[in-house]
């Protein structure tokens, strides 16, 4: 079975999710890299997105892990 990253994607607020760059992606784990691994991939599909900023700003209000809108979070702080 492939898993899409529309998956982890909310469903409601106020951010257009449908327009995510990312919505079709079938790469999840390269959403929610290891420290040591590289975010290159996910910060250049969220550098042509629409939404990037609202998706930042996401992540920080709900605490996400993960790669957001081009940043790097840990339960909601930027670390990269």
């Amino acid at each position: 079975m492939t898993t899409y990253l529309a998956e982890y994607l909310p469903t409601a607020d106020d951010a257009d999710w449908s327009a995510a760059a990312c919505r079709g992606d079938r790469h999840p784990d390269r959403w929610f890299p290891d420290p040591s691994e590289s975010f290159d991939y996910a910060a250049e599909v969220c550098g042509r997105c629409p939404i990037a900023a609202a998706c930042g700003s996401y992540a920080i209000a709900t605490a996400q892990t993960g790669v957001w809108g081009g940043r790097e979070y840990r339960r909601g702080k930027v670390i990269r």
